[in-house]
């Protein structure tokens, strides 16, 4: 146990509060990738509200564009890219929390030490503020909330992939079976799945 540095976590208090009573000495990370959720969340939410709002035309340019707002620009094929370009042409303060989004994934794919990450982070907030988007400053309050263990990513950029990875493995086990009634034929199936010995010492 004294030998566990880091511990990633989601932003879930409990997490944090068993963490550190079980493993004081850890620091503890926040996942990049809840953070990116999170934010993609407030997105989604700007995205529903504005197309309610919108004539019928408009709505059904919205329509299906869900994944294309939250999926990397650099992973968008030229259809997307074009699909993107006109929701956001039509849709200047989904244009500006887009652009803000993709700024905000830049750093935590480009930036590798704790204290430029804290100034450009900083910077974003104050970009992000400035807008006076109610999403937005939601999703501000949630990275003031969390910003020492946010930042402590920037030192060993670790994240609990491995463990999303195994979950979401159990679960197709789990449902390709239909439900296991002995939870130890379970467990040898998941060992047996993910090549770790049946037996362990």
């Amino acid at each position: 146990m004294k030998a566990i540095r880091f511990v990633s976590i989601d932003m879930w208090a409990p997490y944090a509060q068993a963490t550190r009573k079980k493993l004081p000495k850890a620091q503890l990370v926040v996942d990049r990738f809840h953070v990116m959720k999170q934010l993609n969340g407030r997105l989604s939410q700007m995205r529903r509200t504005i197309q309610r709002g919108l004539p019928q035309d408009k709505k059904d340019i919205l329509k299906g564009m869900r994944w294309i707002l939250v999926k990397n620009r650099s992973g968008l094929s030229a259809a997307e890219e074009a699909r993107l370009c006109t929701m956001l042409d039509l849709c200047p303060s989904l244009k500006e929390l887009y652009l803000l989004k993709e700024d905000f994934r830049h750093i935590f794919d480009k930036v590798h030490c704790r204290d430029k990450a804290k100034r450009f982070l900083t910077a974003w907030i104050y970009r992000a503020k400035w807008t006076g988007n109610k999403f937005l400053l939601k999703f501000v309050s949630t990275l003031k909330n969390w910003w020492k263990e946010i930042l402590t990513y920037f030192i060993e950029r670790i994240t609990n992939g491995f463990v999303e990875g195994l979950n979401n493995s159990i679960r197709n086990i789990i449902r390709s079976a239909f439900g296991y009634r002995n939870f130890e034929n379970c467990k040898l199936r998941v060992f047996a799945e993910q090549g770790f010995s049946t037996n362990p010492r």
